[in-house]
């Protein structure tokens, strides 16, 4: 499939129109809005391609060497006379040609969720160097950014390679992410689950919402806190916070309210039970 098309935008197209495209299509595609996933990994794969000056030219102009050389120099092993010739041409001594640079260098990198959730500047260190870099929000986990000119120089008459960043997201306790989506684990006291309760919730940014808890909750319920999830610019995407309620058993030791808690369960409140 052509990226092209699949974005529906002409081959001269502007990073500007390329974005705008992705945007559009990723809403009408996106999964979590009842969009097509394969069409919307489609839609991905050709806006990380086209996104990307280099990636983009390498696509836009394909080596038309590289698959004919591999088939036409089979032919020719090292003792045929036209080996040398051939050879050269078509990059059956490739290996043996001086690289043009030095090799790249990777580095990983470990940022917090809330470097993620803000976007930020982080700096790198490495063994020969240290560098800035921007974390953009909504970064996803394991997420590569180069940095051209910045690789480890192992040659000194060759010209640095690219150091790559590799970035992965460090989570706080309770909290976890899916794509836009963030997720935090709240523990409540069953009695206040059974009852109904208002808690806080402290956003990884520090900022603190209420939140209801309705009487009869159960274990597991998950309690959407909308537009409070991830940003993610370059998508046009803003996804939603889900508390997930986990029920703490209280220890009841005192007679009176072990009494009290049976005459509720005589009652039958939430019908007869049976345990499997």
């Amino acid at each position: 499939m052509d990226h092209y098309q699949t974005l529906g935008i002409n081959k001269d197209a502007s990073q500007q129109d390329i974005k705008k495209a992705f945007r559009k299509l990723a809403m009408k595609h996106h999964p979590d809005k009842g969009g097509d996933e394969n069409e919307f990994k489609k839609v991905q794969a050709a806006y990380d391609t086209l996104s990307d000056p280099e990636k983009r030219a390498q696509y836009d102009n394909p080596n038309p060497f590289e698959a004919f050389g591999q088939g036409f120099g089979q032919g020719f092993g090292d003792g045929s006379p036209f080996a040398d010739i051939f050879g050269d041409i078509f990059g059956q001594r490739r290996q043996q040609r001086r690289p043009v640079r030095n090799p790249d260098g990777i580095v990983d990198v470990g940022v917090t969720l809330l470097q993620v959730y803000t976007g930020s500047t982080i700096v790198v260190n490495t063994g020969y160097g240290s560098f800035e870099i921007t974390v953009p929000q909504g970064t996803a986990d394991g997420t590569r950014l180069r940095l051209s000119g910045k690789g480890p120089v192992r040659d000194n008459n060759l010209p640095a390679g690219d150091l790559i960043v590799r970035l992965h997201t460090e989570y706080p306790d309770n909290w976890g992410r899916d794509r836009e989506h963030l997720f935090f684990r709240q523990n409540i006291n069953a009695i206040d689950a059974m009852t109904g309760c208002v808690i806080e919730i402290t956003h990884v940014d520090g900022k603190k919402y209420q939140l209801t808890i309705p009487a009869g909750t159960p274990h597991g319920t998950r309690l959407k806190m909308g537009r409070l999830g991830m940003k993610i610019p370059d998508y046009g995407m803003l996804g939603d916070l889900f508390v997930i309620v986990e029920l703490d058993v209280p220890t009841i030791s005192d007679e009176a309210d072990k009494e009290t808690l049976n005459k509720i369960k005589e009652r039958n409140l939430y019908g007869k039970q049976v345990y499997r």
